[in-house]
């Protein structure tokens, strides 16, 4: 043998070596006795609330100035709920077909279902517009819940990105680090 070759053959021994134990208890990592068994790795679930809200935009028939614009709201529970109350508040220049402003209902949703709500609005002029949309009501063993969430609608406007700066967006920063 060679002394390249001699060194490669040592250093794969002492590789095996020192790697036999290591493979050994993992081989009887299932055989420990309970009192020494590691905790494996926890399990991470992401919790899911009970109630969840999507507004989307199904139609934008655009006018002159402003338009119609058709939005779909959905609630979906995942569990029992009773006197769910929806609420949906339009801004200035923004307002149901009916010409109000705010819409309630008041719903009870079963496990696993969706209440659907399409909704015709009719906008005064173009731009930027946000649609709030609440919910809130109580389970079968009397807990509350409430979820919000809100909805950009645009109208005649495009959002503007923020400037790219070296291939990477640039968001404003804040003056002294928000303190």
């Amino acid at each position: 043998m060679n002394g390249l070759s001699r060194k490669f053959w040592f250093l794969g021994l002492a590789m095996a070596i020192a790697l036999a134990p290591v493979c050994l208890a993992a081989g009887k990592r299932g055989t420990k006795s309970p009192a020494r068994a590691k905790p494996g790795a926890a399990l991470e679930v992401e919790p899911t609330p009970p109630l969840s809200l999507e507004v989307k935009l199904v139609n934008l028939q655009k006018n002159s100035r402003g338009g119609v614009a058709t939005v779909a709201l959905e609630a979906l529970s995942a569990l029992d709920l009773q006197e769910v109350t929806v609420t949906v508040s339009l801004p200035p220049d923004v307002t149901f077909a009916d010409g109000t402003r705010v819409f309630t209902q008041t719903v009870n949703l079963s496990a696993g279902s969706t209440y659907k709500l399409p909704k015709d609005l009719l906008v005064g002029k173009d731009g930027k517009f946000m649609v709030s949309v609440e919910a809130a009501g109580i389970t079968t063993q009397g807990k509350p819940v409430h979820r919000g969430t809100a909805y950009k609608l645009l109208v005649g406007a495009e959002e503007s990105l923020p400037p790219v700066k070296d291939g990477a967006i640039e968001y404003q920063g804040v003056p002294d680090g928000g303190a």
